[in-house]
């Protein structure tokens, strides 16, 4: 459990838990609220005031209880294993307060994870260029190539051999389908590719696939 807390959550939770446990509770509040509509600017500034602290600190604590909540939720934690929450110098009260704060809310959490996932954009296809921008009014003469890129995006996912051949699969595909136009220059391309394909190899690992597992039950 206690790997969940990300060091940088950790460090943003610390601020809250070294308050009375009234605030955590108001704390997890204002979490819940951001769930539902966004940040609270306006509870967020006041709590900042009266805890006499920055807004971006009571933002960045709101911000860690959200994840903390909807960490647990995908991993369908349970209450004993987020009894080691003690090993990071959670106080038993503080405890029992999350616990609340995280099983009274996870149908909430998994209803807009579910609608999230059912908004979610897919790769379909890419269409690419090369151009070149050979002048400007700044400099007459230069040749700056840029590579021109369109996605092409779905939140159906549907086999592309299927869909070539079935005609009929295209009808009213507008309604699910998104276009993205990109331009970016060859270094920063080269670096995409390289961050990407480290990212593909860190997915065939038994670390990241067991992970994925746990999101998937």
């Amino acid at each position: 459990m206690a790997h969940l807390i990300k060091q940088e959550q950790d460090k943003h939770l610390k601020f809250v838990l070294n308050q009375p446990e009234e605030v955590l509770i108001e704390f997890c509040k204002l979490a819940i609220d951001y769930i539902n509509n966004g940040i609270n600017e306006k509870k967020c500034t006041a709590a900042s005031k009266n805890l006499e602290t920055t807004f971006d600190t009571v933002k960045s604590c709101v911000e860690a209880l959200v994840c903390l909540l909807i960490d647990c939720t995908k991993l369908h934690i349970t209450e004993e294993d987020f009894r080691s929450l003690g090993t990071l110098n959670f106080s038993p009260e503080q405890i029992a307060i999350l616990w609340q704060f995280v099983s009274s809310k996870r149908t909430l959490v998994e209803t807009v994870l579910k609608q999230s996932a059912d908004n979610e954009l897919h790769f379909r296809d890419l269409e690419w260029r090369l151009e070149a921008k050979v002048a400007s009014r700044a400099l007459h003469r230069q040749a700056t190539p840029v590579i021109a890129m369109k996605l092409h995006l779905d939140s159906e996912v549907v086999n592309e051999h299927k869909e070539k051949l079935d005609q009929e699969s295209t009808v009213g595909a507008e309604e699910t389908r998104k276009e993205v136009l990109l331009q970016t220059d060859p270094t920063s391309l080269v670096h995409l590719i390289q961050v990407l394909e480290q990212a593909l190899i860190d997915s065939k690992t038994h670390r990241v696939r067991n992970f994925v597992k746990s999101f998937q039950k």
